[in-house]
């Protein structure tokens, strides 16, 4: 019979062995994604806020963030190893804070998208917010605007939210 020690080593060599073999089924490359997504199709943002330009913003973004954080993964336009999707579902510009003549400083724009990013090759979802959240102040005294400002920094922090969310997820 084993002596307790050498009972405990084998079952941590045993756990040790199959932490190592069950990461390697779903491996990750300096990109974050698993290493058999080679290509992403970045679909069209639909958008249900009838604000096309702000849709096409969003896209663009989206677009950057997979060439900034996924380098080694091409976009295309058909047959992709992943689809990422994404609905731009609501879009609100409201005051935020006032001055003491009841004037208004700043304004707070809120982005509500749904996203989905399935894995074509292994047929599950990397990724999905049904209800994903952003927003960005702007404050007119400075000369700020609202497309320029304002949804530029909400957009951003969708682009944060995305990477924070997906990672866990990849």
């Amino acid at each position: 019979m084993l002596s307790r020690n050498m009972s405990r080593f084998l079952f941590l060599v045993a756990v040790t062995f199959v932490v190592c073999l069950l990461a390697g089924c779903y491996s990750f490359t300096a990109s974050t994604l698993p290493s058999h997504i080679k290509t992403v199709k970045i679909h069209e943002v639909e958008d249900k806020t009838l604000d096309p330009v702000l849709a096409n913003d969003i896209h663009t973004a989206v677009v950057e963030m997979f060439k900034k954080n996924a380098g080694g993964v091409r976009l295309v336009n058909e047959n992709a190893n992943a689809d990422f999707e994404m609905t731009l579902l609501s879009y609100t510009n409201k005051p935020e804070n006032y001055n003491s003549n009841s004037d208004v400083e700043t304004y707070r724009v809120t982005i509500r998208v749904s996203v989905k990013f399935y894995d074509n090759v292994k047929e599950r979802i990397i990724y999905e917010s049904k209800s994903l959240s952003a927003d960005g102040t702007y404050d007119i005294q400075k000369n700020e605007s609202e497309d320029r400002h304002g949804q530029a920094r909400a957009i951003e922090k969708m682009q944060d939210l995305i990477i924070a969310n997906a990672l866990a997820k990849w």
